[in-house]
C-alpha cells in the first residue's frame, strides 16, 4: 500500500501538509481535474479552500490559497510520485482481476477494505471530506458504509 503509505507520511499524524505551498497548489490541481478535467479557477479555489478545512497547510508567504494560485508556480514534482502510484495500483488491481476473475480478493489493493494504516486514513480523510463536499448519492451510499 505504498501509495497511501506515502499520502498519509506526506500529510502526517495531524494532518499537516509538509510540502511546500507550490507542492499544495500542485496537489489541488491535479485532484481538481481528477475529479473534473475541465475544471474552472472557481472549482480550483473550491478545493484549495476544502482541503484547508481538512488539513492544515502553511502557505507563507502566501496571505491564502487565492494569493498562491494566483501568484505561485506549481510543484508538480510531488504529483508526478503520486500519479505513478496510482497507476501502479490500477495495474496491480487490473491484473488481479485479469486473472481471478472480476470479483477477486484485491489484498491490500483495495482501499475500501484494507486494514493498512494508509487505507484507513484515506478512508478517514475522504469522510472528514464528505462534510465539505457534495457527493452523488451511489458515492454518499459508499461513505455511509465505511
Amino acid at each position: 500500500m505504498g501509495f497511501l503509505s506515502f499520502i498519509s507520511k506526506l500529510l502526517g499524524l495531524g494532518r499537516r501538509f509538509s510540502g511546500s505551498p507550490e507542492q499544495y497548489l500542485a496537489m489541488v490541481q491535479y485532484m481538481a481535474k481528477k475529479n473534473n478535467p475541465d475544471y474552472s479557477v472557481e472549482e480550483l479555489l473550491q478545493w484549495g479552500e476544502v482541503m484547508q478545512k481538512v488539513m492544515k497547510v502553511n502557505l507563507q508567504p502566501y496571505k491564502d490559497f487565492k494569493d498562491l494560485a494566483e501568484n505561485g508556480t506549481p510543484d508538480h514534482s510531488m504529483v508526478e510520485k503520486v500519479d505513478d502510484k496510482v497507476k501502479e495500483i490500477h495495474q496491480r488491481r487490473d491484473l488481479k482481476q485479469a486473472i481471478y476473475g472480476p470479483d477477486a480478493d484485491l489484498g491490500d489493493d483495495d482501499v475500501m477494505k484494507s486494514n493498512d494504516k494508509g487505507a484507513v486514513f484515506a478512508r478517514k480523510m475522504v469522510k472528514d471530506l464528505s462534510k465539505h463536499v457534495e457527493f452523488s448519492d451511489e458515492e454518499k451510499k459508499k461513505l455511509n458504509d465505511l
